[in-house]
């Protein structure tokens, strides 16, 4: 729960004013907000003068003594627990101390009472309060999360009471708002434990990571304590900043509170956790420390300037994917019906990528599927994207069928415990649900029409999909997923039902990969030879077609490496070929090529 002293440089000690049009003007203090023993700002900037801004100093106070006692290790377990329960007496009594308590028991006592008066006056409820004393509580009994749940659930109570007390004094009472603020604090919560894994395991036994995944990795909590990270704990790792990933993009909402002060420290704080996440890609965080830089900093400072001024912060939601590449280079006329299928694609495929237990992801994805079906039927749809797929389908006229396809292709992802190893008609199956199904969507959006370009778009979804499925492969692995095709695997000497690690790292992965990277362009040459003879419909389709040259790159590149990982670098060098060929494209387009 704690974040080690390491007071930012002395150069970030400067100020930012923003003038808006209302008579006052906020000013940042950098140095306070940077400087102390956190990554991120604490200040309660979102809380206006008087008592709200009073509780929150006073919360902060608690919390931070709270904190420190229940980690300090040269305490007995035993006095640590008496001062946690005296900070719960606290919040219910005077605040005095009892003539047989310890030293930190009292003063745990009176920063309670002072927190639960100010409280009070401000008219804010002490669970909070509440929340941090049961978390103290945990750590000091030695937490290990079994899974998942059980460590979003951790810190819930560790780190959103911060972010519940903010939004309470800031006087935002949207509740989609306030579940915003939960996530963005476990976010950065998260963050920490990644960055700790390593000091904490060796100094206090703690280990942040679910040992579900651990398991999956074939790990134990033991290689925490290692120099390094091994590659199977930095995937397992990489599911941890996954989990970020997914929160951060739920806490948007934040920026676009009505409260300017809160509006202001959520861009700062949100700009500044976008930034520290980057620094963990490709990095181990047992051989060294990661933590925000100056640059972050001023990014997020600019970040916070432009939610003052009401300017949105620009940000891309398809960046970085091949649905943003295709948007790009789409004429003007097909994006927003591209931009609804990156939608539902994006829905069903964090429903199914997510953290809930699989019965939960199923049932979501089930009530999808049902109001797809009510959609194609001409009933309205009942369930909580209802708004979302009712757009989709009658506004921008996506074919049903084929979302429905990719529905249940996600569906198959949805196991507590995967069967091992598909066979090839399973594997291709799955290819044409989640990809190629896609690609038939996207017609519309292209503005071709189906007959002509279905068969197109059926072969590049599924060379796209083994594409994809061959980068990945230890990341899957990591997640209890293997893709290889059993067939291969059994014709190489390998249990297709053995552990998705064991497959991965074994001999059999190299032939089986073979198999399948030429499944792979066998399917882009199919494509190719299914490309529309009409000049017109090929240039309607460039985006698609950019698209199967940067896949034919990387398929080429994975098959060099003889399908081992490929690093950030080569990762980010390959991202820029991809560009080039979405540029050669879009000028063949407009010159009619």
């Amino acid at each position: 729960m704690t974040a080690d002293a390491d007071p930012r440089p002395s150069a970030v000690a400067t100020r930012l004013t923003v003038a808006s049009a209302a008579p006052d003007r906020v000013t940042l203090p950098v140095r306070a907000l940077a400087a102390g023993r956190e990554d991120f700002p604490v200040l309660g900037m979102a809380a206006p003068p008087g008592p709200g801004r009073a509780a929150v100093q006073a919360f902060y106070r608690a919390a931070r003594r709270l904190d420190d006692i229940a980690d300090d290790r040269n305490l007995p377990k035993a006095d640590r627990h008496a001062a946690i329960a005296a900070f719960m007496d606290g919040l219910e009594g005077d605040g005095q101390p009892l003539l047989t308590a310890t030293p930190a028991a009292d003063e745990l006592r009176r920063l309670a009472a002072g927190a639960a008066a100010a409280f009070a006056q401000a008219g804010i409820d002490i669970t909070p309060l509440r929340d941090l004393a049961e978390a103290s509580r945990r750590d000091v009994d030695g937490f290990v999360p079994a899974d998942w749940a059980a460590l979003d659930g951790h810190c819930r109570l560790s780190a959103a009471p911060v972010a519940r007390v903010l939004m309470a004094v800031s006087g935002d009472q949207d509740p989609a708002r306030r579940q915003a603020g939960d996530d963005l604090a476990v976010a950065l919560q998260l963050l920490n434990h990644i960055r700790d894994l390593g000091a904490d395991y060796r100094t206090a036994g703690r280990v942040w990571l679910p040992g579900s995944w651990l398991a999956d990795a074939g790990l134990g909590a033991a290689v925490l304590g290692a120099p390094a990270a091994p590659p199977r704990l930095l995937a397992a790792i990489g599911r941890m900043l996954e989990a970020v990933d997914e929160l951060l993009d739920r806490a948007r909402p934040l920026l676009a509170t009505p409260v300017r002060r809160l509006r202001i420290q959520a861009a700062l704080t949100l700009g500044i956790a976008r930034r520290h996440r980057r620094r963990f890609t490709g990095a181990d965080p047992l051989a060294r420390r990661i933590r925000p830089r100056r640059r972050d900093w001023a990014g997020a400072l600019a970040d916070a300037g432009l939610a003052a001024l009401r300017v949105p912060v620009p940000e891309s939601q398809t960046a970085g994917s091949s649905f943003g590449m295709a948007i790009r280079l789409m004429p003007s006329d097909g994006r927003p019906a591209m931009q609804a299928l990156y939608a539902v694609s994006r829905l069903v495929d964090d429903i199914a990528d997510g953290h809930a237990p699989a019965a939960r992801r199923r049932q979501l994805l089930e009530t999808i599927d049902a109001d797809l079906l009510a959609l194609g039927a001409d009933h309205a749809p009942t369930g909580p994207d209802a708004a979302l797929l009712n757009d989709a389908v009658r506004r921008h006229h996506l074919p049903v069928d084929a979302l429905r396809q990719i529905v249940a292709g996600c569906l198959s992802d949805c196991s507590d415990h995967p069967g091992g190893a598909p066979a090839w008609a399973d594997l291709l199956r799955y290819a044409d649900r989640v990809a190629g199904a896609v690609g038939e969507a996207a017609l519309m959006a292209f503005g071709v029409p189906r007959a002509a370009g279905r068969a197109y778009a059926r072969h590049l979804g599924r060379a796209l999909q083994l594409t994809n499925i061959l980068r990945d492969i230890d990341e899957d692995a990591i997640h209890g997923r293997i893709y290889l095709p059993a067939e291969a695997l059994m014709a190489a000497g390998a249990d297709p039902r053995a552990a998705p690690v064991v497959i991965a790292e074994g001999q059999a992965r190299l032939p089986a990969a073979r198999a399948l990277g030429r499944a792979a362009r066998d399917a882009f040459a199919a494509a190719d030879a299914a490309l529309p003879d009409d000049p017109h419909l090929r240039r309607r389709l460039r985006p698609a077609m950019a698209m199967a040259d940067a896949y034919r790159g990387l398929l080429a590149v994975l098959e060099a490496r003889r399908f081992a990982a490929l690093p950030p670098d080569l990762r980010r060098q390959l991202k820029r070929r991809a560009v080039r060929a979405a540029l050669r494209h879009a000028v063949l387009a407009r010159i009619g090529g």
